[in-house]
């Protein structure tokens, strides 16, 4: 291994130098409006989607038995997230995937909660798979964020190693809400105050009792009141019921 550390300390100050150029404007569906020299703030949405006791079905079970859970629980759930013409970045990260979307407007934010509901039904429905094969049940955390936040590029020029960094509330907040949901009493899908607050007129519109669906908790990790419901899509769950 050689790591030419003086030439490093040279790109580091090039990168500090640089006076970064921040646009104001929707997330592109791909990375042709991102360089290493500029940024783009922009309204975004995240959901995050955690395994509850991974570390108790990773150790209990065999490596199979965690790979068929695991490749399953992924796979479906970026299908999911991968429905909406809304995603920009969908991930992995051990046992939790996770989803950036572009959320300019209202509808956008209603449409996380949408997809969040559909992640819930499918772990129901997953859950009934896995017991008919005599495979481990699963349970989830679901965080939902939204914020007014930057998207950067960073990497190594010349590589092809890079990625984009977003900087902000969005997913802070759903990857906080997605590990203290489904736990000590709350409901599975976390919810900040601000994606609530963007959804909540809309869902009362289609339901005057939605406001009773979710429970307000002051969470100390976030300095802020978050929301928690155990919300589902009803076309989903009822074809659930009927086919299993």
């Amino acid at each position: 291994m050689y790591y030419n550390y003086k030439e490093g300390k040279k790109k580091i100050e090039e990168i500090l130098n640089n006076n970064t150029e921040i646009q104001n404007k929707e997330v592109p569906k791909d990375d042709s409006n991102f360089t290493y020299d500029n940024g783009i703030k922009s309204w975004i949405g995240s959901i995050f989607v955690d395994i509850v006791g991974s570390k108790k079905l990773i150790e209990g079970e065999k490596d199979i038995v965690v790979a068929k859970v695991l490749r399953s629980f992924t796979s479906e759930i970026i299908s999911i997230m991968n429905s909406s013409d809304n995603v920009r970045q969908i991930g992995v990260r051990g046992d939790c995937v996770y989803g950036v979307f572009s959320t300019p407007y209202q509808p956008d934010i209603y449409e996380l909660l949408t997809i969040a509901t559909y992640i819930n039904c499918l772990i129901k429905m997953l859950n009934k798979l896995l017991t008919k094969k005599n495979l481990p049940n699963i349970n989830v955390g679901i965080g939902i964020g939204v914020g007014e936040d930057l998207i950067v590029k960073a990497g190594k020029k010349g590589t092809g190693i890079n990625d984009r960094i977003w900087i902000g509330k969005a997913v802070i907040d759903a990857c906080v809400l997605a590990d203290k949901a489904g736990r000590n009493g709350n409901a599975i899908i976390g919810v900040s105050s601000l994606a609530y607050e963007n959804f909540i007129e809309k869902l009362t519109e289609e339901n005057s009792e939605a406001p009773k669906w979710f429970t307000q908790k002051f969470d100390f990790d976030l300095n802020k009141y978050s929301y928690y419901g155990n919300i589902i899509d009803n076309s989903f769950n009822k074809w659930i019921d009927e086919n299993f």
